[in-house]
């Protein structure tokens, strides 16, 4: 119960301390629909681009805002000093981690919502033929990605080059994740919908992968 109660009090801290300056949702939002508007006007904006380009390119902007976005938000503690008062709360180590797995995905789901409405509006998509689909592709993409972002913040967090790491390791390792989205996420746009079992099952599984290898390691790298 203990343990509890220190997850619950670490997600309210985080989501408390960026909803009074607002500097993640904003700067995350701002990037991601600059980012894809600029996108969209170096591909002649879009009608006319096949479903394969068009959810290729509303991941890579979800990717590289969630990228900028992850290393403003663990900054804070940082700044801080906060990073050192985590090391001695009464629970487990790994409790740190999911608690800042959880806070910085309901975060990176607020601001990526705008991103996704700014998809639907400058692309002129039409609503895809599974929708469902479509949102639980987009829920565990982002899932997925705070989750290994999370951990690799941990992992640099020491680092003197930790800005320029992050993103250097986050994307190779986020690899299959990227290709399981898009694989669904074209799945889920096309006509005839279809659904690419296969993909599903590597998007799972990396959200499970995420979900148990840092509460078996998270605990070494805070005392490293």
């Amino acid at each position: 119960m203990n343990a509890w109660r220190v997850f619950g009090y670490l997600v309210w801290k985080d989501i408390k301390i960026e909803f009074r300056g607002k500097q993640f949702l904003a700067a995350s939002a701002t990037f991601g629909v600059l980012m894809l508007f600029i996108t969209g006007v170096a591909m002649d904006a879009a009608p006319s681009l096949p479903v394969t380009w068009s959810a290729g390119l509303l991941w890579l902007n979800v990717f590289f805002t969630t990228a900028i976005g992850l290393t403003r938000h663990d900054r804070k503690d940082k700044e801080y000093g906060a990073s050192l008062g985590l090391r001695l709360i009464p629970a487990d180590p790994s409790v740190v981690y999911y608690a800042k797995w959880v806070s910085t995905c309901a975060l990176i789901l607020l601001a990526q919502a705008a991103l996704v409405l700014a998809f639907f509006v400058m692309f002129n998509q039409h609503t895809p033929s599974l929708l469902g689909m479509f949102v639980m592709t987009l829920v565990g993409g982002i899932v997925g990605l705070s989750g290994i972002g999370s951990f690799l913040s941990a992992v640099t967090a020491e680092s003197a080059m930790r800005d320029l790491l992050l993103p250097l390791l986050l994307f190779p390792l986020s690899v299959p994740l990227f290709l399981a989205v898009l694989k669904i996420t074209v799945g889920a746009f096309s006509a005839p919908a279809f659904i690419p079992w296969v993909w599903v099952d590597v998007l799972a599984g990396y959200v499970v992968m995420v979900a148990v290898l840092p509460w078996l390691l998270y605990e070494v790298l805070m005392e490293v």
